[in-house]
């Protein structure tokens, strides 16, 4: 019986964990849209010659600049890298589980050298598109 236990409950935290996160992000998203919805009724209610586009065009939310994005997996990749090194050498000054730690830290180096990648490509890639988006931000 206690063998049962064993195999069901890790199912079933694999099964349920990820959908349980989905649906609360899902409705989130759409509370989120209904508050959005609804301080639009609002302002219109008080106000009927209001202009709905440039009122939802000052309600969006502000998107992350290239350079945000780009500096964001330079982050990411730096930390993947570091904790990846850090668990192949603990995995050298520990006795438990050394195969777990040495897997574990070879995967998050090879994401985080993917991020790094993914960075340097990038921020070559999307050069123009930065300045281009520098001087917007600067005539605003």
């Amino acid at each position: 019986m206690f063998w049962l236990v064993q195999l069901l409950v890790p199912l079933g935290v694999a099964v349920v964990l990820p959908i349980t996160i989905v649906a609360i992000v899902f409705k989130s998203a759409l509370a989120s849209e209904r508050n959005r919805k609804e301080i639009i009724l609002a302002a219109l209610e008080k106000n009927p010659n209001l202009d709905v586009e440039d009122l939802v065009k000052q309600m969006k939310k502000s998107e992350k600049l290239i350079k945000e994005k780009l500096l964001a997996r330079l982050e990411h990749g730096c930390l993947c890298c570091l904790m990846g090194v850090a668990f192949v050498l603990l995995s050298f000054f520990l006795s438990v589980q050394k195969e777990i730690l040495i897997i574990a830290g070879a995967a998050l180096i090879a994401i985080g050298i993917a991020f790094l990648v993914s960075y340097f490509v990038g921020r070559r890639m999307l050069e123009k598109e930065m300045k281009a988006e520098e001087q917007n931000m600067n005539k605003e």
